[in-house]
């Protein structure tokens, strides 16, 4: 079986030491210095009395950040990463965006991006498919490009993705997408409170699950269809991870337009699907 077909079968696929030992070393330091400025905007919001929403409101091209769910001053994820730092923008995402192209055999854009934090007892991302969360965009079709800053392990928490997916039984769908000459489903998800966007138990009792335990330097690509999810990091250290997606560049260019919704409506539910993030959502959320 070739390459693409290892990623057409399963929706996702290992990139042993994709990125060089220099690479990730670049990216450690400047994952901490991203890391420091959130944790400043974080305070800045704390000391102000304000609110994260109405912060970005009036802060926008600000690095995003999110907090952990249980304690508003630790950094569960931030975002804008592109734009925020020059060798992520001029270097990174050109070698990620090649790739992807060398894998699915199109040209690609640049999405969003984040990185997750994954502290110490926290962080777990329960069953879910991201193409749920991008719905309110043109594009129909993503990948993302997973790197690991730190080992990931099934201790620490460590992605699962789900093998059997497309071979459950249709009654189980909510709908299907035709990509690439193939039919993906999408599954039925919870709408609103504290599951939301997590895909309903009902599916998730069918589904087989493989861990995928990755080094530092691998490069994970996943499409937006292949559900997945993640336990809580039970270790007494932060499982870093860097998440880029990027759309088919034939869809256009959404990144800027993406961040540009985000400034402004920085509490709405479809930007925090299954996340351990504090948002609650009302019950029409991320139609």
């Amino acid at each position: 079986m070739s390459n693409s077909e290892v990623f057409n079968l399963y929706g996702y696929k290992v990139l042993a030491k994709a990125l060089s030992p220099s690479e990730i070393s670049q990216l450690d330091t400047t994952d901490r210095q991203l890391t420091a400025q959130a944790k400043d905007i974080l305070q800045q919001v704390q000391r102000s009395g304000s609110s994260l929403a109405q912060f970005y409101k009036t802060s926008p091209k600000q690095l995003i950040v999110v907090p952990e769910r249980d304690d508003p001053t630790k950094v569960c994820r931030i975002e804008y990463l592109t734009e925020s730092h020059e060798f992520i923008k001029r270097t990174l995402v050109p070698k990620l965006a090649k790739l992807i192209q060398d894998e699915i055999g199109q040209p690609v854009a640049l999405f969003k991006d984040k990185c997750n934090a994954k502290n110490p007892g926290g962080g777990a991302f329960r069953p879910h498919q991201d193409v749920v969360a991008y719905r309110h965009f043109e594009p129909n079709y993503h990948v993302t490009a997973a790197i690991f800053l730190d080992e990931a392990t099934q201790e620490n928490g460590c992605l699962n993705f789900a093998t059997n997916y497309k071979q459950l039984d249709k009654a189980l769908f909510e709908s299907t997408e035709l990509i690439n000459q193939q039919y993906l489903p999408v599954f039925p998800r919870y709408q609103g409170g504290a599951l939301h966007g997590d895909i309903q138990e009902e599916v998730c009792k069918h589904l087989d699950w493989q861990m995928l335990e990755a080094k530092p330097g691998d490069v994970v690509l996943f499409d937006s269809y292949v559900p997945h999810y993640s336990e809580a990091n039970r270790s007494q250290h932060s499982r870093r991870a860097m998440f880029f997606t990027f759309n088919l560049a034939g869809q256009g260019q959404y990144y800027l337009d993406y961040y540009r919704m985000k400034y402004e409506q920085y509490d709405n539910p479809v930007f925090h699907i299954s996340t351990p993030s504090e948002h609650l959502a009302s019950e029409d959320a991320g139609q």
